[in-house]
């Protein structure tokens, strides 16, 4: 099931069923100068910068709410617990230093939704205005799950269930679900707030900033189209791909064989240049900065029959030097590089 709200999707599956939910993103922010409209923007929306994201924690906006009841669901506000409180305070915090930055001028609140049917949902509450005022909503669940369960839930979910004994697992540590979850939501404000991947809709080229103009390079055709290099016929099939179908259990071997010899850290990555980058700096994040571990594994029972890190792959770190981008300190000029003319619009679909 799907809802469609204007301009590019982002998809978080978790269960079997797809959910595709919408990254709205229109405007574009120019450079920070005095003659910026943000705090006019900002103002307008209720945006106090000076707030801790960690206390942004409201209402999931109503017309979000009533996209879902729309598609006939019915989720429901959660209310957090100390406990999952301190999650996402965490969370918050382990953030490279550009989302956090990026985060406070951008990000006008956060939610948790029980009975939400994908993970995150990330959306501009004015998609026309040239400087994005972003919400989040989580789905409530993960705040009980750390990053392991989380992952190998959702990666169960690519594949067939009709090939007993065998199982994939991701083994990514113990830290909160959480944090991987709102790392990759975040990288996505970022994204939209700098134009970081956006189109150049006069030129047809990537508008990206010049720190990460080499991400998509020989990888991406355009936004959703990979280079026939790496596109691979099996993975080409799966739901992100368009084909809108379940990978086949007993060939998960030969398709992460397959994915070991491409670019991408993980399946979902490949679903758009956006996801893309997502993935590549959430995992990224996790592994070389929070030292955490990153495999996939196969099991056929209780033997595990293959394993696959992808960070060890030469392709797939190849592109880890252009993540510094992300941890420049604040008020270096690197945060605030645009490369997309003023009034541009970036993710036009």
């Amino acid at each position: 099931m799907s809802i469609k709200i204007n301009t590019y999707i982002t998809i978080l599956m978790l269960s079997s069923a797809a959910f595709i939910s919408p990254l709205i993103t229109k405007g574009q922010s120019t450079s920070l100068d005095s003659s910026q409209p943000e705090t006019v923007v900002q103002k307008k929306y209720g945006l106090d910068p000076s707030k801790p994201l960690a206390k942004r924690i409201g209402n999931t906006p109503p017309e979000i709410i009533q996209k879902f009841r729309d598609a006939g669901m019915s989720p429901t506000l959660h209310r957090l617990s100390k406990t999952d409180s301190l999650k996402v305070v965490r969370a918050f915090q382990m953030l490279p230093p550009l989302h956090q930055h990026i985060l406070k001028e951008h990000l006008l609140g956060i939610s948790f939704l029980d009975n939400m049917p994908n993970t995150a949902l990330t959306a501009t509450v004015n998609p026309e205005d040239q400087f994005p005022v972003f919400t989040i909503t989580f789905r409530a669940e993960i705040l009980k799950q750390d990053v392991s369960q989380w992952l190998t839930e959702k990666e169960m979910s690519y594949f067939t269930k009709d090939f007993p004994g065998f199982r994939i697992a991701i083994e990514a540590g113990k830290l909160d679900a959480i944090l991987y979850v709102l790392l990759h939501e975040a990288t996505h404000v970022v994204d939209g707030s700098l134009g970081i991947l956006a189109m150049d809709q006069n030129k047809g080229t990537s508008g990206m900033a010049v720190n990460l103009k080499s991400f998509t390079r020989n990888i991406w055709v355009d936004r959703t189209s990979i280079c026939p290099s790496y596109t691979d016929s099996l993975t080409s099939q799966s739901r992100f791909r368009g084909g809108g179908r379940l990978l086949p259990m007993e060939l998960a071997r030969q398709i992460y064989q397959s994915a070991a010899k491409g670019p991408f850290v993980s399946l979902y990555a490949t679903s758009s240049w956006h996801e893309d980058l997502a993935e590549y700096l959430t995992v990224t994040h996790f592994t070389k900065r929070l030292k955490q571990p990153f495999r996939i594994i196969i099991h056929e029972g209780r033997k595990e029959i293959f394993i696959y890190e992808p960070m060890k792959s030469a392709t797939v770190s190849s592109r880890i030097s252009l993540m510094k981008y992300f941890y420049a300190k604040a008020g270096s000029s690197v945060l605030y590089e645009r490369h997309v003319k003023p009034g541009g619009r970036g993710f036009n679909g």
